[in-house]
């Protein structure tokens, strides 16, 4: 699967989740912070094809910015958790 693939894919499902309710959006939410995490093998390696296939291409430090660790995914999971929290903090709020 192509990053293009992963985009339409995305956009397809953008529909359906922009309107969805409390627990399926949270569970939305949940699926994608756990599949970063558990697939987090196989997107370092996608990862390192990349870089190595910019190298020369593009500068060092965009190269850095590009990299991912387990670190940098554990981050990503975190955030999309924290998105989750923030829609609760900001349907409590009636800003939602």
């Amino acid at each position: 699967m192509t990053t293009m693939d992963i985009l339409r894919a995305a956009r397809r499902a953008r529909p359906a989740l922009r309107g969805a309710e409390g627990e399926r959006r949270n569970a939305a939410l949940l699926a994608m912070a756990d599949s970063l995490w558990a697939q987090r093998a196989a997107i370092l390696s996608a990862n390192a094809l990349d870089l190595e296939a910019a190298r020369g291409q593009i500068s060092e430090v965009m190269l850095d910015r590009l990299a991912l660790t387990e670190e940098r995914i554990a981050a990503m999971a975190d955030g999309v958790r924290q998105a989750l929290d923030m829609r609760e903090i900001y349907r409590i709020m009636g800003m939602s």
